[in-house]
């Protein structure tokens, strides 16, 4: 099969409890393209979930559970683990990754906890078999980007159609009301990301000095990375379809095309 397509999207709880009118706006965006996913497999990538030292963990077990409790809603679901899928990454990312399972490696017990960034993305997408990726915060990003190119070779080659969700929000320090105060490095950043959509390259992100990373506290550089890694491979390019803050912290969402 092939891969169908390649979203990011944030994970604020406002994604879900819309108090706002860009909140609703954004929320009514990802709905509409999330009722026309055609894809038999979701591999996501989440900050919010295990993160090792120096590697990427990718989630070996037979089951996921979402237990996430959100101001207005409580998301309760559980989903497989598409496990031929997880090991073929595994294999074909050694380098990179490292598996994470449990001693009962199967049956019912076998069920490891979807973080909150990786179930309020599900949570717009119908039910079905997913693979779950961690983050790892190195500062190696030519490894981060090779790491992406090798996911879409094994998910290009798999027997199964897929689309890959990268869970994202921006920059943290847009606010002094903020829990992380404010930087100038925020609306940097986020300047930054927007041109990267808006020039289909991902260079410019992929040269940002790490200060300005480090002061602006996103939680999607890394995996953007990964991302940069697979549209080099594809030869996709992504579309943002909308984008704003949210009292500190930035929420945006794209698509590929």
């Amino acid at each position: 099969m092939a891969l169908n397509t390649i979203y990011m999207i944030p994970h604020g709880d406002e994604l879900i409890d819309t108090p706002n009118t860009e909140s609703l706006k954004l929320s009514q965006n990802l709905k509409e393209l999330a009722e026309k996913d055609s894809s038999e497999i979701l591999v996501v990538l989440s900050p919010h979930g295990v993160n090792l030292s120096r590697n990427i963990a990718v989630i070996n077990t037979e089951y996921f559970e979402a237990d996430t409790k959100l101001k207005d809603k409580y998301l309760y679901f559980r989903v497989k683990n598409e496990r031929k899928l997880t090991e073929e990454i595994i294999r074909s990312t050694a380098d990179t990754t490292e598996e994470l399972r449990f001693v009962t490696y199967s049956g019912e017990l076998s069920t490891f906890p979807l973080d909150f960034g990786s179930s309020i993305p599900l949570y717009f997408f119908r039910l079905r078999n997913i693979v779950l990726i961690g983050q790892s915060r190195i500062n190696q990003r030519d490894k981060l980007v090779n790491f992406g190119k090798s996911i879409y070779r094994t998910v290009e080659g798999y027997e199964k159609s897929v689309s890959i969700i990268i869970s994202a929000d921006q920059a943290h320090t847009h606010s002094s009301k903020g829990p992380y105060g404010y930087s100038p490095s925020a609306e940097r950043y986020e300047n930054t990301v927007k041109n990267c959509f808006e020039t289909g390259s991902f260079q410019e992100l992929y040269e940002i000095d790490q200060e300005i990373v480090d002061t602006a506290k996103p939680d999607s550089f890394w995996n953007l990375m990964v991302m940069n890694g697979i549209l080099q491979e594809s030869k996709k390019k992504m579309h943002l379809d909308y984008g704003y803050v949210e009292t500190y912290f930035g929420m945006m969402l794209a698509h590929s095309t």
